[in-house]
C-alpha cells in the first residue's frame, strides 16, 4: 500500500475498485492503518461468496463462437460453457494467476463457496466436481474443508479454505417416505457440505422462499429436514427463505442456524433482507446473520457505507455476537469484445427461479458491487470500515470469523472424532 491510501492490484478495475472505497470511507491514516494491519492477523472469512467464476480465456472465447455460430440454442450455450468457463483457470497459466492474485488481493483464510443450486442431484453433484477439481490444481492456495479444525490447519500453512454450501436439499420429492426424502443429505455432508439452504426465493417442498406472497412457512417435509441437518452436522442457512419459513426454522432447530448472505429490512426493505423480528429470532439460536456486498439489495445507490449501515444495524438488533459477511460476490472479469449471447431468447438463465424481476427484486444500474466500492477485492477495506464505525479489535474479530467458526462447531455431529483423539 501506497502512504496515500492507494494499492496495486492486479487490475485498472480492482485498483478503482479500492480507490472508490478509500473515497466513500475517507478513513484516517491511523484508521486505514490500522484496518490493514487487523485484516492481515485476524482470521478473516466470506462467510457466503464465490470463488473468481465466468473467466474468458481465448479457449473459451473460441468455444462460445463455435456455440453460438453453431445456433445451438441460448440454454444449451449456457450450460455447455457454465463448466468451461468455470474452469478454464485451470488450462490456461495467465488466467490462473488471475485466479489466484483476485483471491490473495481479498485477504481471506477461509470462505463459504456456494456448490450446487439443489435444482438436481445430477447437476449439484458436476457442479461439486468442478469445485473439487479447481481445489486440486490450485492447492497450494485452496484447501477444501469441512471442520474449524480443518480451516485453522489451513489458514496456518497459509492457505484459503474453502467450505461447502447448497442452495437447496438433494430430495427426490416423491413424497412417499421420509426416510428415502432424507437419505442423501449424509450423502452431502460426506462430499463436503458444511451450510444448505431450506428454499430459494420460490416455494418448494420446504418450504416458501422470499418472493412467495402467500408467506406459508415450513411444510412437515421442511420440519423432518431440519432435525435431520441438525443431526448430520449441516448448518440450516435461510438467507432466501420467506418470513414464516425463516422463523419456524429457528424454532424448530436444535442447532444455531444461520442468514448466511442478507440485509436487515430495517435499513432497505427488499424481500432479501430480514425484518426485526427474524434477525432476533435467528440470534436467540445462537446463530449468525451475514451482510451481503450486493448494491441492488442494499438499497438506492448503494456503496460500502451503506454495507457498513446494515452491518451496524444488525448489530444493534441482533447482537455482535450474531453478525458476520457474506458477500455473496466475487471477483469479475470483463466481458470481452466480440462476444454477443442471445438477448432476445426466452431462455433468461435462473431469473425464473430465482424470481429476478423489477417487482420483487429491483436492479439499480449501478456498478458498485464489481468495479466500486463493493468489490470482492476490497475485503481489506471492509475492516477498515469497520475501525472507521468504532467496532473494537475483539468485535471486529467476531465479525470477521470467529462468530461463524463457533457456529460451525456447534452443528458438528457430537459422535464424529477429530484427527487429534487419535493421535
Amino acid at each position: 500500500m501506497n502512504t496515500d491510501g492507494t494499492i496495486k492490484h492486479c487490475d485498472k478495475v480492482t485498483e478503482g475498485a479500492w480507490a472508490r472505497a478509500i473515497n466513500i470511507l475517507k478513513p484516517s491514516k491511523a484508521q486505514l492503518e490500522h484496518g490493514l494491519e487487523l485484516h492481515e492477523r485476524l482470521f478473516a472469512m466470506d462467510g457466503f461468496g464465490f470463488l473468481p467464476q465466468g473467466l474468458w480465456t481465448e479457449e473459451t472465447i473460441n468455444e462460445w463462437k463455435e456455440l453460438k455460430d453453431g445456433n445451438v440454442g441460448a440454454r444449451e450455450l449456457s450450460k455447455r460453457m457454465e463448466n468451461r468457463r468455470g474452469t478454464a483457470m485451470t488450462r490456461d497459466i495467465k488466467a490462473g494467476k488471475e485466479f489466484i492474485s483476485a483471491i490473495r488481493a481479498t485477504g481471506l483464510n477461509c470462505m463459504v463457496q456456494t456448490v450446487a443450486e439443489g435444482k438436481s442431484r445430477e447437476e449439484d453433484i458436476r457442479r461439486m466436481s468442478t469445485l473439487q477439481h479447481i481445489c486440486r490444481v490450485f492447492r497450494d492456495t485452496l484447501v477444501h474443508a469441512g471442520s474449524s479444525d480443518e480451516i485453522k490447519e489451513a489458514s496456518a500453512s497459509g492457505k484459503v479454505a474453502v467450505l461447502w454450501s447448497v442452495n437447496g436439499p438433494p430430495l427426490p420429492g416423491q413424497i412417499q417416505d421420509v426416510d428415502e426424502e432424507m437419505s442423501w443429505i449424509e450423502t452431502w455432508y460426506n462430499l463436503g457440505v458444511r451450510l444448505m439452504h431450506l428454499t430459494y426465493n420460490r416455494r418448494n417442498f420446504i418450504g416458501d422462499g422470499c418472493a412467495e406472497p402467500a408467506n406459508a412457512g415450513l411444510s412437515e417435509l421442511g420440519k423432518d429436514l431440519i432435525k435431520k441437518l441438525n443431526q448430520t452436522g449441516i448448518i440450516v442457512d435461510i438467507p432466501h427463505s420467506g418470513i414464516n419459513t425463516t422463523l419456524d426454522a429457528a424454532k424448530i432447530s436444535s442447532k444455531p442456524i444461520m442468514a448466511s448472505h442478507t440485509g436487515a429490512r430495517g435499513v432497505f426493505n427488499n424481500m432479501r433482507c430480514k425484518t426485526d423480528e427474524e434477525l432476533k429470532a435467528i440470534a436467540d439460536t445462537d446463530g449468525l446473520i451475514g451482510v451481503y456486498a450486493l448494491h441492488q439489495m442494499l438499497g438506492e445507490k448503494a456503496n460500502i457505507s451503506t454495507f457498513l449501515d446494515h452491518i451496524d444495524y444488525i448489530v444493534k438488533t441482533a447482537g455482535v455476537d450474531h453478525t458476520a459477511i457474506g458477500t455473496d460476490s466475487s471477483y469479475h472479469y470483463l466481458w470481452p469484445e466480440g462476444i454477443t449471447g442471445y438477448p432476445n431468447a426466452r431462455f433468461t438463465g435462473n431469473k425464473w427461479w430465482g424470481n429476478w424481476n423489477e417487482k420483487n427484486h429491483p436492479i439499480p444500474n449501478s456498478d458498485e458491487s464489481w468495479a466500486g466500492s463493493l468489490a470482492w477485492t476490497n475485503w481489506p477495506l471492509y475492516t477498515v470500515g469497520l475501525v472507521g464505525r468504532g467496532y473494537s479489535d475483539s468485535d471486529i474479530e467476531k465479525i470477521l470469523g470467529k462468530n461463524f467458526l463457533r457456529v460451525l462447531d456447534a452443528n458438528r455431529p457430537e459422535n464424529e472424532i477429530r484427527a487429534s483423539d487419535i493421535k
